[in-house]
């Protein structure tokens, strides 16, 4: 096969398992969406809540939010994977510049950095966490 058309397979394929994860993603939004709202619809109509029945709706809520903030951001991180891809950039390690390999693409369609800089990158991430830790 010449190395253009398989290039061409590769891309496109690699657009299919973004295209389906950020459609996950979204379906994800959608649901916590919509059982956020049903379950506020439930509790205006079955009963009139106390302090405690409303922390607890506040907790609930808020970990809903979360888990919907968590979900778009992996949907962003996919659209941005689809225009470097567009662009000709996906798979193409943002700080050495060597290629990601194809296991760590197909684990995580979005990562902008090889196995070897992600873990330089969540090593130094580490340190200033704990640096700022002991500076509190």
């Amino acid at each position: 096969m010449p190395k253009e058309i398989a290039s061409t397979v590769r891309t496109d394929a690699l657009r299919q398992i973004l295209l389906e994860r950020r459609q996950e993603a979204l379906k994800d939004v959608e649901d916590l969406l919509a059982r956020r709202r049903m379950a506020q619809s439930e509790q205006r109509e079955d009963f009139v809540p106390d302090t405690a029945d409303l922390a607890l709706q506040d907790a609930d809520g808020d970990q809903q939010i979360s888990l919907m903030e968590i979900r778009n951001h992996v949907r962003e991180q996919i659209d941005e994977a689809l225009r470097r891809l567009d662009e000709g950039r996906y798979g193409i390690c943002d700080d050495c510049g060597r290629e990601i390999g194809e296991g760590r693409l197909k684990a995580v369609p979005f990562a902008r950095r090889c196995v070897e800089c992600q873990g330089r990158a969540e090593a130094l991430e580490q340190l200033d966490q704990e640096k700022d830790r002991t500076q509190i």
